[in-house]
């Protein structure tokens, strides 16, 4: 939900969707990197959800048996009060 929120954003502010793609495929290739090494974030608080940075944002996800599930895309340049707590 917030990186769909995120997308539109950006897709309404620029009227292109050429940056909101662009996120997509980063967000992507994250993913498929985690998929590869999923070490790679930092665990959080909970123990259980890990995180990973990029650019202003933060990968949450979490590894549930074989599955990575990714809880959310935050941009760090909002209100953290704002956050859906994964």
């Amino acid at each position: 939900m917030e990186f769909k929120s995120i997308l539109e954003y950006y897709r309404e502010r620029n009227s292109s969707s050429t940056y909101s793609l662009k996120l997509v495929k980063v967000v992507d290739s994250i993913i498929d990197l985690l998929q590869q090494n999923n070490d790679l974030g930092r665990v959080t608080d909970d123990g259980i959800v890990r995180v990973i940075p990029f650019d202003s944002y933060l990968i949450f996800y979490e590894l549930n048996k074989e599955e990575l599930l990714v809880l959310s895309v935050w941009d760090n340049r909002q209100d953290p009060n704002k956050r859906i707590d994964a």
